[in-house]
């Protein structure tokens, strides 16, 4: 059993078993201490696309953290065990984005214009074609590929759209970006349906 799993196991079981309403997720983005946080500046720092190859994931010191302030979030909103778990993929999605956002491989130029592709896309099926990969990050930890019909729509509406070469590089950068995106925008419209 990884670090990480034993903590979400030991924060599981320190939970109330009446919670209920999944709400202020916003909770989790605060209250950490300066070490804390600058313990999380400096991963996002240096979090890029060959730690994402190399499945780096967040240090052990951070993750204590995270566990530490939802448990704070959960007890103050009285959050279900469905609402813990979302809250924290969620977390750990937007710190893994934030990472891959500052450390790119694009230009400042191709980044913006990945950006625009993103938000000028259908959210609805790219959330579609990241919910398999998403879930089985937090389940399995094996990631299927896109099927051929997902990969060409990534392609055109995504890659295409923004103007950006297809190579090993910019399409492996792509993918992991939007993947952090489906890891922090599923858990997040899952909590908020609690």
């Amino acid at each position: 059993m990884s670090k990480a799993s034993r903590a979400l196991t030991l924060l599981l079981l320190l939970v109330p078993a009446g919670a209920q309403a999944a709400d202020n997720l916003d909770c989790i983005d605060v209250g950490y201490s300066e070490a804390e946080s600058a313990s999380l500046f400096r991963f996002v720092g240096s979090y890029g696309l060959s730690d994402w190859k190399d499945d780096r994931r967040i240090d052990p010191e951070i993750e204590a953290a995270i566990v530490r302030r939802v448990k704070e979030c959960a007890n103050k909103h009285d959050w279900s065990y469905e609402a813990i778990m979302q809250a924290i993929s969620y977390k750990i999605g937007e710190i893994l984005w934030s990472g891959l956002d500052q450390n790119t491989v694009l230009e400042p130029e191709q980044m913006a214009q990945l950006r625009d592709a993103y938000s000028n896309s259908d959210k609805a099926r790219l959330i579609e074609i990241m919910r398999p990969a998403v879930d089985a990050i937090y389940s399995s930890g094996f990631v299927p590929p896109p099927s051929d019909e997902d990969t060409r729509y990534l392609n055109e509406h995504i890659t295409g759209r923004a103007g950006l070469p297809i190579t090993a590089d910019v399409t492996a950068y792509v993918g992991a970006w939007l993947l952090t995106q489906g890891m922090m925008q599923i858990p997040k419209d899952r909590f908020s349906s609690l």
